[in-house]
């Protein structure tokens, strides 16, 4: 079983298993090259089913290993791989339960008796490729470990006062999720101010905030600001300084995943000092800078302006038209 990613398909047929056999071996294999970690799906499965006492979970690197029988001339070639590493694991073996037609070639190589289980998805009307491909789709199909994975990211970008932080937490509301604060912001306030060896843990901590949401929001994650801000407020607030850091900020951006979606606001609506405002009269220049580092690192974003609802209807619109479409 790949379980890439586990789905109610593969627990229901692990579960069927459970109700005909008195032990049941769940080999799990994974390699590098496949789009979702071994770790985390082998995590999945051991969270619904390690205390079991009827089920032994196995995770098996088939890295090398041909993934389909037209990749070998031979149908005793292709399983040739596959079954010794099965017996490698599994010492006896009554019978193998599978969903797929391959089964019934798997279980004479094997040497043992094949169940098919709901082979139509008539039961679970879904597949791992399925959820690759639209995982909002079958939400409610794969397990709630597993759902992080299939987050999208969205970061709300723009400089002083165009309403980033209430378009962060309008949009979090309308898709009943969860947002981000503008973490910057907060060590700003309390601290009074920020000092040059602020930005490296306020690019740390808000990232550690930013893991730990993503892993208890429902299928969107809305992030006020990012590192890109970080490191051009940090350029901005201490320009004699910001050496100190920049290698740091330039391997962060050069090696951290990008954002699903980079939603940069226009300062074309009237700034409002709210005491802690120190660069309003560098609106634009900011601006720039920001679309010039999204331009240069290959982001999609976009740029929204107008009244505070223009920008919340054309956001939600582009979320709706890009990430659930």
């Amino acid at each position: 079983m790949k379980a890439l990613p586990p789905h109610f398909g593969h627990l229901y047929l692990i579960d069927t298993a459970i109700s005909q056999s008195d032990m049941v071996h769940v080999i799990m294999t994974h390699n590098p090259s496949q789009p979702i970690s071994g770790e985390i799906r082998f995590k999945t499965l051991q969270s619904i089913y390690g205390s079991h006492p009827k089920v032994k979970l196995y995770s098996i690197s088939d890295e090398g290993l041909p993934q389909y029988d037209h990749e070998c001339e031979t149908l005793d070639k292709f399983y040739s791989y596959w079954v010794p590493l099965v017996y490698n694991q599994v010492k006896e073996l009554d019978a193998v339960f599978t969903s797929e037609d391959y089964g019934d070639d798997f279980a004479r190589y094997l040497g043992v008796e094949h169940i098919l289980v709901d082979k139509e998805r008539n039961k679970y009307p879904v597949s791992g490729t399925s959820v690759r491909k639209n995982p909002f789709k079958y939400w409610n199909f794969i397990p709630d470990l597993i759902k992080p994975h299939f987050v999208k990211r969205i970061v709300i970008m723009g400089p002083e006062s165009c309403g980033k932080s209430t378009l962060t937490q309008d949009l979090a509301n309308h898709f009943s999720t969860n947002f981000v604060i503008e973490y910057g912001r907060l060590v700003y306030e309390n601290n009074g101010g920020v000092t040059i060896d602020d930005f490296i843990p306020i690019s740390k901590g808000r990232q550690d905030l930013e893991d730990w949401m993503i892993k208890h929001s429902n299928k969107l994650l809305f992030c006020d600001t990012e590192d890109i801000t970080t490191y051009l407020f940090s350029k901005m607030f201490h320009p004699n300084e910001f050496d100190k850091i920049e290698d740091y900020f330039i391997e962060v951006l050069q090696n951290k995943p990008k954002y699903d979606l980079y939603i940069l606001l226009k300062p074309d609506c009237k700034a409002v000092q709210d005491g802690t405002r120190k660069f309003l009269d560098k609106r634009w220049e900011h601006y720039n800078e920001i679309k010039k580092e999204l331009v240069e690192r290959s982001c999609n974003f976009f740029e929204i302006g107008g009244d505070w609802e223009n920008r919340f209807k054309e956001s939600k619109d582009l979320i709706n038209n890009l990430i659930y479409k």
